[in-house]
């Protein structure tokens, strides 16, 4: 092994789409990667939507960990925030602390262009962030799509960032063929109708969740931690949530997960979602231990879970831990499928989570040798390559998307919106999600979590 040596917490897992798509050594996709950049443009429908900033922040922080040539951001001076930050300042301050290069000028020739607003004379194959509190999506910058909703809040806008992200990054790694021609999108009211219809749009955001239990703290419960993070509670009446994870961050955590940053390594990741909630009012409470057959939830602890892991075992015991609600979410992890999601809703589903995920459930295997060829002389040192073949790809902006989809579960219920029981899509197709409803009456499932009331 050469002096550089790559090892299990170091490795770049995005670099693995890279390897297995177009065939090049590890160090060789690491400048590919290092190559690509995103470049956001804005205009001034930005000052007055947190949706859209939302939109942005999450394009920013998803984009920095993919295009790793960076990303440049041209916005008006001096936007006003209208996030929940608990550093005062600009908008244009928080996305420089994001990472991003900002400024009025011309930007610099980039891979991807989103454009945040009005695209006035687009690059070729641009794509415009449309978004509001319950609804995002991109569509072909020369054209428009007004969703014409009063609601405005972050979910919707994290939505419409990472998605933009998504099928920027598909387009120019051609992990993906398929060329955005239409209006894309989800609504995250009714994520089984169209989301430009009036229809599919919500109602004034009232209630938020008063107590939460967030499982697995990888990408998608960091995820989870962020949309969270963006909404508007009122700190008079702070939110608790219970963090439960055993593991410290690696290196090789900061292409996924969105609160890792440089100097995370070796930090509990419980104790990272904890410096993101609580300067935003929230209360955090740690659990750094397994989640198994003795988790149990009591007293008042929250009876909503949020539920992030990829350990299949750890899944089939969620309905045994005492929860009245637990949303989970799955994601697919080779060249192929990275960028497939499945979210599921239990208890009282046609399926329990000990039949979907217990012992002979399948799962998405990761190809045995699609790295043999990419390591040069570390192929002889085996016990690590056959380590480094089990990782699966992932990506903060598959993490980012699943994310608001979570968190919309829980806000739709409260809302006494439409359950959903099941939920797939692929982020790189252009087809609608698959959905199955279930009908119930959702928001009493959620009551007893309790709520906080904005306005109130």
């Amino acid at each position: 092994m050469n002096e550089q040596a790559i090892s299990e917490d170091s490795f770049c897992r995005l670099s693995r789409a890279i390897i297995e798509r177009h065939g090049y050594t590890y160090h060789e996709a690491l400048r590919f990667l290092g190559g690509l950049r995103l470049n956001l443009v804005c205009d001034e429908r930005l000052l007055g939507s947190a949706a859209l900033q939302a939109a942005l922040v999450t394009a920013i922080n998803t984009g920095k960990r993919s295009f790793l040539g960076g990303v440049s951001v041209r916005m008006p001076a001096d936007v006003p925030n209208r996030l929940p930050w608990p550093v005062p300042g600009t908008l244009n301050e928080i996305a420089t602390r994001l990472g991003a290069r900002v400024g009025q000028s011309p930007l610099s020739a980039g891979n991807h262009t989103l454009y945040f607003g009005a695209a006035r004379e687009p690059v070729h194959d641009g794509l415009t962030v449309v978004c509001s509190g319950w609804r995002g999506g991109i569509v072909p910058a020369e054209q428009e799509v007004a969703l014409g909703s009063s609601s405005d809040f972050a979910l919707g806008g994290v939505l419409a960032g990472a998605l933009g992200v998504a099928k920027g990054f598909l387009r120019v790694t051609a992990l993906s063929s398929r060329f955005v021609e239409a209006p894309q999108g989800l609504s995250l009211w009714r994520p089984d109708l169209d989301w430009t219809r009036p229809e599919s749009d919500g109602p004034a955001l009232e209630l938020l969740p008063l107590n939460l239990w967030l499982l697995g703290l990888g990408h998608l419960g960091q995820a989870y931690a962020w949309g969270l993070g963006l909404l508007p509670y009122p700190r008079s009446k702070p939110a608790t949530i219970f963090l439960q994870d055993f593991d410290r961050a690696v290196a090789a955590n900061w292409n996924a997960g969105l609160l890792c940053e440089e100097g995370s390594a070796g930090q509990f990741k419980t104790r990272l979602c904890s410096a993101w909630l609580e300067p935003r009012g929230f209360g955090t409470r740690i659990v750094e231990r397994p989640f198994d057959e003795w988790t149990r939830r009591g007293g008042e602890e929250p009876f909503v879970a949020l539920c992030g892991f990829d350990n299949l075992k750890a899944r089939a015991l969620l309905e045994g831990a005492g929860f009245d609600l637990v949303v989970e979410c799955g994601l697919g992890g080779d060249v192929a499928n990275f960028d497939d999601i499945v979210l599921h809703t239990f208890p009282g589903a046609s399926q329990t989570a000990h039949e979907v995920f217990g012992q002979g459930a399948g799962a998405a295997g990761v190809g045995a040798g699609s790295l043999a060829g990419a390591f040069g002389d570390l192929a002889d040192c085996g016990i690590l390559l056959a380590t480094l073949e089990g990782k699966a790809i992932s990506s903060s902006f598959v993490g980012a998307y699943a994310g608001a989809l979570v968190v919309g579960e829980v806000l739709r219920g409260l809302h006494g919106g439409v359950r959903c029981e099941l939920m797939k899509t692929h982020l790189r197709s252009n087809d609608a999600p698959g959905i199955v409803l279930l009908n119930e009456v959702y928001q009493n499932r959620l009551g007893r979590s309790g709520y906080v009331e904005l306005g109130a």
